[in-house]
This record gives C-alpha cells, sequence and structure tokens, in this order.
C-alpha cells in the first residue's frame, strides 16, 4: 500500500461522507432550523397578541374607574352645592327674620318709651 492511495482513499470515503450529509443530514436539519423559526415567530406573533389584549383589557377598566371617579366627584360636587344653597338659604331667612325681630322690638321699645317714658339701653 502506498501513502498515495490511503490519502485518495481517504479523500473518497470523506468525500462520500460529505455528500451523504448534504443529500440526508442537511436538508432535516434546515427543515428542523425552519420548523424552530416558525415556532418561534408564531410565538412571539401568540405573546403580542395576548399583551394587546391584556393591554386592551386594562385601558378599559382604566375607563371604567376613571368614568366611576368622575362621577363620584361630581356627584359630591353637587352635594356639596346643594348644601351650601341650603345653609345659605336658611341664613338669608334667619337674618330676615332677626331684622324683622330688631324692627319689632325696636317699635315695642318706642311705645313703651313713650308710654312709660324709659330709656332705651342698646
Amino acid at each position: 500500500m502506498n501513502i498515495h492511495d490511503d490519502v485518495v482513499v481517504i479523500a473518497g470515503i470523506f468525500a462520500i461522507i460529505s455528500a451523504i450529509y448534504k443529500l440526508a443530514i442537511e436538508p432535516s436539519i434546515n427543515s428542523k432550523i425552519s420548523n424552530l423559526e416558525t415556532k418561534g415567530f408564531l410565538l412571539i406573533d401568540n405573546c403580542k397578541n395576548n399583551l394587546n389584549d391584556k393591554f386592551v383589557l386594562t385601558d378599559r377598566k382604566v375607563d371604567i374607574h376613571l368614568q366611576d371617579y368622575a362621577n363620584y366627584k361630581e356627584a359630591n360636587l353637587l352635594q356639596a352645592n346643594g348644601l351650601n344653597e341650603k345653609i345659605n338659604h336658611t341664613w338669608n331667612k334667619t337674618k330676615e327674620l332677626f331684622s324683622e325681630e330688631r324692627a319689632e322690638r325696636k317699635e315695642i321699645q318706642a311705645l313703651i318709651q313713650k308710654q312709660h317714658d324709659l330709656k332705651n339701653r342698646e
């Protein structure tokens, strides 16, 4: 056996192995890689859709809470304004009653002063 013949045989074996690899093994690896890429893209799309759905749901919940807060604030404002109007009305009515009482008291004092010559102490 000659070294030259051994090298040729070894090169031939490598050529046959690489041909088998190219024809049989590499296409299956490429298809597996392609399947993994497809699954990865589908997974990313699903995650994106789930996050988008959760974001929309959270946005709706926030909108509902903001509307509840606005309604609560408006109800409290209406109640406060109603109480202020009631207080002002009662105060004005009381003021009128006090001014009437004062006028009546002055009339009575003037009448008593005329009749009895009493002095007014105010």
